[in-house]
């Protein structure tokens, strides 16, 4: 028996068991996975899937009958080579195939690898004890970064949820991943109207500059009004616009008829922006929005003729 049989003794005796997962594996980093709006904390689970698969793929690299013969720096190297070289191949093919490429996930492939190479690869004996805790040390650092999304993601989730009607008021640690946006866009704790901080949004003069708030509980029945407070810090009025759309306006054709738009112009200071959701519910031309289901919520302008700034507080539900 190989060393390579007797890591799980009585448990995986044979290193073909190991083969229907990993090829299963396989076919998940190319299909499959949480939609663009899932919950990030199912984004951050199933992205460690990188870590399971090339450790695994490691492994079995590594107690190949061929490989099993290399010196341990060689089997080392050899996997490291293998995790970087596969990982970004695999992440180029995706961004071939409609799917996003990520250094991100070439990271976790190389700490998956890294993992297997210090625990449960048969050479990591024959390291010396200094040498295995030095490694062993590094692959645990390297699984908690990995796993920091998504314990930043099941606390801002549970703490969006506590706090629900409020939407998103930056009061609370990691709000500003509830939000997206070509416009850049950073919490200041400067400027609020409400509590210590705001969300200041840099617009630019493109064709549309703004954000938009993706990450929130999704049903809103029950309530009257969506409200937010918006500074304009200029002494020029702002010009913005404010959408908002439901999950079947995502997955269909996005036509501006099938959700909600509306202009406001914002004079300089705070500015209170109360939105009826009976108007949001009736926005969409042939059907009534789901309301049950909202998915996005955006403030942006058009073709600014100067960058402009906005401070963007309390966004809530009354």
């Amino acid at each position: 028996m190989s060393d390579g049989q007797r890591l799980w003794p009585g448990k995986f005796n044979h290193r073909w068991i190991l083969w229907p997962p990993a090829v299963v594996l396989a076919v998940l980093l190319f299909a499959g996975g949480p939609g663009y709006h899932s919950l990030r904390s199912v984004q951050a689970l199933w992205n460690l899937g990188h870590i399971v698969a090339f450790s695994l793929w490691t492994y079995l690299l590594v107690t190949w009958s061929r490989v099993e013969e290399y010196s341990p720096l060689r089997q080392r190297a050899l996997g490291i080579a293998f995790c970087m070289v596969a990982g970004a191949g695999s992440e180029w093919i995706q961004s071939w195939i409609g799917r996003d490429a990520s250094l991100g996930d070439v990271l976790r492939d190389v700490a998956g690898g890294w993992l297997t190479l210090s625990f449960f690869a048969p050479s990591a004996k024959s390291f010396s004890r200094h040498a295995r805790r030095a490694t062993g040390a590094l692959a645990v650092f390297f699984l908690v970064v990995a796993c920091l999304p998504l314990a930043t993601a099941l606390f801002d989730e549970a703490a969006s949820r506590s706090r629900f009607p409020v939407l998103s008021d930056f009061e609370t640690p990691f709000e500003k991943s509830r939000w997206e946006g070509g416009a850049r866009y950073s919490v200041d704790t400067t400027i609020a109207r409400r509590g210590k901080s705001s969300l200041r949004v840099d617009m630019d003069t493109s064709l549309y500059s703004g954000v938009s708030l993706v990450y929130f509980p999704r049903k809103w029945t029950g309530y009257r009004a969506l409200v937010i407070d918006v500074l304009n810090p200029s002494p020029d009025p702002l010009d913005i616009r404010c959408r908002i759309h439901d999950k079947r306006h995502e997955e269909g054709e996005r036509q501006t008829q099938d959700r909600f738009n509306r202009f406001y112009r914002l004079p300089p200071g705070w500015n209170e922006i109360r939105i009826d959701l009976d108007d949001v519910a009736n926005a969409p031309k042939d059907r009534a929005m789901d309301l049950e289901n909202i998915r996005a919520v955006g403030l942006f302008a058009m073709k600014l003729p100067a960058p402009r700034s906005m401070y963007v507080d309390s966004v809530r539900l009354e």
